[in-house]
């Protein structure tokens, strides 16, 4: 992959990914193909600030583990969130976020082991 791919593909992915994931992604790029780039890059990732802002303002009704596929935990959060005096809402608006971006670097590998990267 050329140069200017992997730096387009770094910066989109620098605000998606945990960023001590970054350089092995750079590393697995330079041995990559140039069609990847654009799969990277146009991959619709689930944006970490949403989720943040989802758990800051809805937290208390789950939509944030909603959006992010924890539907049973959602609703527990729904229905028992405020039996812990809203903590668990307020710890969970920083593990929603972090989990945003774990998310989002297994779809990134996952499209590097289809394309047998390694």
């Amino acid at each position: 992959m050329t140069q200017e791919n992997i730096r387009a593909c770094i910066q989109t992915l620098s605000s998606k990914i945990p960023s001590e994931a970054l350089p092995i992604i750079k590393l697995k790029l330079e041995n990559a193909d140039d069609r990847l780039a654009e799969i990277l890059i146009n991959y619709p990732y689930k944006s970490p600030l949403m989720i943040l802002l989802l758990s800051i303002f809805f937290g208390g009704l789950g939509v944030d583990r909603f959006v992010l596929g924890d539907i049973g935990l959602g609703v527990f959060k729904l229905l028992f969130g405020w039996i812990t005096f809203y903590i668990w809402p307020f710890v969970d608006i920083f593990v929603c976020f972090r989990k945003a971006k774990t998310i989002n670097l297994n779809n990134v590998m996952k499209i590097l082991n289809e394309f047998n990267i390694r």
